[in-house]
């Protein structure tokens, strides 16, 4: 009975929102701008294409507008909000004890986009502040942006609070509503994933154009252990959320450095490389003895094998700790876990259907311990703002006591953005 309520649920949306498909629009303050359509921008939303890559580069404006006097300001062009509503169902069976399951319709979160495009000459601003039922209010991305021309490229500097990195191709944003293993799991003993920690930082890159080159070198302010105890990160974006004076490594700053290579046909690569500290272990729940000096390492690519229709991604990611007390050594190590994927696209910026298997090692010092994920999504966007979201994701997370944990999730979600 539960599955074919699922069932009828997850056909209901994908018929809606197939009706209202056709010619779907960017993000609807730039449509407004540049009078356009998403298909200037994105493949299938929210992943770019180069022109889409470089249009966000060059502080939401085409890269040969650096420099120009700016169209005259409306109010509508820099300002936008989206909503979003899922329903969740939900399996899961322990490796010992009964299966569970779970239903239910969720506001997921409202966003607020203020103050975001291009101004001036060369400046641009992007702010994106979220409120969900688990976070009050969240600032995900609060920064000015400068672009010149250099040279045959682009020379840009931010500061703020912002996104981890600007990604293209495999290290874009998925078509899918889930993110692959390496990018939202922790190592052991750790609370950093490679995404959504939106930290306080500055950045300064260059974009080559004629070899479709880009390198972006940052420093953060880093991340601390959330105050409930749950292991997970916060960032330290300053504010309420700063680290507290005395404890190992409150002064220290991380590092970043994103370099991005665009091949003709919309192909590319992604070598990213993040080193960071932090206090070990989790201050919340235990005196603090040490801090973890931590690398993470992770390398993307994409290929259309049938240009505009299929496009296979993958991506490999690694990462080492180190730890000031060695006694406690057992309990990190290295981490490391890849995905590979396929996207097909009916039409571009109509139908995008995405299918991936993740594998991820939380630690080489722990057995048994390893997750694996087998994901299938599809991806409609419309041409009056609004999305629908259909994934279903099967993972398998080992237990060192034996067998695994098994979970079965079907996400339809809901998007309307203006």
């Amino acid at each position: 009975m539960a599955r074919r309520f699922v069932f009828l649920v997850c056909c209901s949306l994908a018929v809606a929102v197939l009706f209202v498909a056709d010619e779907s629009q960017a993000m609807p303050n730039f449509a407004r701008k540049y009078d356009a359509t998403c298909d200037m921008c994105h493949t299938v939303i929210p992943k770019l294409n180069k022109l889409g890559y470089e249009f966000r580069l060059s502080g939401y404006r085409l890269p040969d507008e650096i420099g120009k006097a700016e169209k005259p300001f409306k109010f509508e062009n820099f300002f936008a909000a989206r909503f979003q509503a899922q329903y969740k169902w939900n399996k899961t069976k322990k490796a010992s004890g009964p299966e569970t399951t779970s239903s239910q319709f969720e506001f997921n979160e409202f966003t607020m986009y203020p103050l975001t495009g291009s101004w001036g000459k060369n400046f641009a601003s992007l702010g994106e502040f979220s409120m969900s039922p688990d976070d009050v209010f969240e600032t995900e991305n609060a920064y000015i942006r400068y672009d010149t021309n250099m040279g045959k490229g682009i020379f840009q500097a931010r500061v703020g609070i912002m996104h981890p990195w600007e990604g293209f191709g495999a290290s874009d944003r998925p078509i899918s509503l889930s993110r692959p293993l390496i990018q939202k799991s922790t190592a052991t003993g750790n609370p950093f994933f490679l995404w959504n920690l939106d930290q306080f930082g500055i950045e300064a890159g260059y974009y080559y154009q004629p070899t479709g080159t880009a390198l972006s070198l940052n420093l953060w302010n880093g991340i601390i252990w959330k105050e409930d105890g749950s292991g997970t990160a916060e960032p330290a974006q300053g504010g309420g959320i700063t680290k507290t004076q005395g404890q190992p490594g409150a002064n220290d700053k991380d590092f970043q450095a994103v370099l991005t290579q665009i091949f003709p046909n919309e192909a590319g690569v992604t070598l990213y490389y993040y080193r960071g500290v932090v206090p070990v272990p989790d201050p919340n729940i235990a005196a603090i003895t040490t801090r973890d000096t931590f690398d993470r390492f992770a390398a993307y690519g994409n290929y259309w094998v049938l240009p505009k229709t299929v496009n296979l991604l993958a991506g490999f990611g690694y990462g080492n700790d180190s730890l000031g007390d060695s006694s406690l050594g057992p309990n990190v190590g290295k981490s490391k876990g890849y995905f590979v994927e396929a996207n097909y696209h009916l039409n571009l910026n109509d139908l995008g259907v995405a299918a991936r298997y993740d594998s991820f090692d939380p630690s080489d010092k722990v057995s048994h311990n390893n997750q694996t994920a087998y994901t299938v999504a599809l991806n409609m966007p419309s041409n009056i703002g609004l999305q629908g979201i259909l994934e279903y994701q099967h993972k398998d997370t080992q237990q060192t006591a034996g067998g695994s944990d098994k979970t079965d999730q079907v996400q339809a979600r809901m998007i309307f953005i203006w």
